[in-house]
């Protein structure tokens, strides 16, 4: 009886915890770039649409406690859409000492919603500031970082046991990076970490890339495609690609790459004598469509995901 008792609890608990996957909003895209090339993506996971007016996006300033600032966000955003919202400063602005340049026009343009430009507002974060997306409740519902506590001018990195980059800044992944969630993220982070893992949910690319902004691939879509459980952290960019061409960065070696169109038909596959962590494809066998990315590690695991060609 005791035993039913306990699997029972554990069913109603687990099925509580099951039904928060896919069910409200969590940051899906981080930008962190040079100057006030700054950009946050908002994804939705569930079948409706959501009314952004009843969230803010909070910055965490140097270690803050409580939020240092504050932005209200209005509009919808459709289901298993995405919405951008970057740094507004169109101009450059004299602040005292040097002059504070404005956000790159490509990717203001690509801003669904845009800060005011007027400093300080949460889109002039640096890498070492917690972000939240909460209601406007007071209701966490993503975090990125840590809040309450400074971790360096240089952020967080991937290195146990701190994943503090110090004074070594090479090795920082949130500061002068574009971080992508990972599509096996199905919500946010909700309560204040011991110690941010950033590598855990993110995978980290270079600064001032901001060609997959505007969509975001969630293995809470329904692709209907079984996608290998990830052994390896892998970024597959730009997704979607509007020119025939498409990069693996992977944090292992890949030994193989086939990409396979939407009536089936294998229109690119290559095995690399010496493997390699970082794999380009390109060619004109690329026409705006779906198409599956299969690529083999030298462990032998696989890694399984959708390109969207444009």
């Amino acid at each position: 009886m005791k035993k039913s008792l306990l699997f029972l609890i554990a069913l109603i608990f687990g099925a509580g915890l099951f039904a928060q996957e896919c069910s409200d909003l969590f940051f899906s895209e981080y930008l962190e770039g040079s100057g006030n090339n700054k950009a946050l993506e908002i994804y939705n996971p569930t079948d409706g649409e959501i009314d952004l007016s009843l969230y803010t996006i909070n910055r965490y300033s140097n270690g803050d406690p409580d939020p240092t600032n504050t932005m209200n966000l209005s509009g919808m955003i459709q289901a298993k859409g995405v919405v951008v919202v970057t740094n507004g400063q169109v101009d450059s602005v004299w602040v005292g000492s040097y002059w504070s340049i404005p956000v790159d026009p490509a990717l203001y343009d690509k801003g669904d919603l845009h800060g005011t430009g007027d400093y300080p507002t949460p889109m002039y974060f640096n890498g070492n500031d917690a972000m939240t997306l909460e209601k406007i409740t007071g209701e966490i519902v993503d975090l990125f970082g840590k809040t309450g506590f400074d971790p360096g001018s240089n952020g967080w990195n991937d290195i146990p046991p701190t994943y503090l980059a110090g004074d070594e800044f090479w090795t920082s992944w949130t500061k002068d990076h574009t971080l992508i969630r990972k599509h096996t993220v199905k919500e946010g982070v909700m309560a204040n970490p011991a110690t941010f893992m950033v590598n855990i949910e993110w995978d980290s690319i270079a600064k001032n890339y901001f060609d997959s902004l505007g969509y975001h691939h969630c293995d809470c879509g329904t692709l209907g495609i079984d996608f290998n459980k990830l052994q390896h952290s892998v970024v597959m960019y730009p997704n979607p690609s509007t020119n025939n061409t498409v990069t693996l960065s992977a944090s292992a070696k890949i030994e193989f790459v086939s990409v396979v169109n939407e009536i089936g038909q294998v229109v690119y596959s290559e095995d690399f004598a010496s493997p390699k962590k970082s794999v380009v494809v390109k060619g004109n066998f690329f026409t705006s469509g779906i198409y599956i990315v299969t690529a083999r590690f030298a462990d032998s695991s696989i890694y399984v995901d959708k390109l969207i060609v444009r």
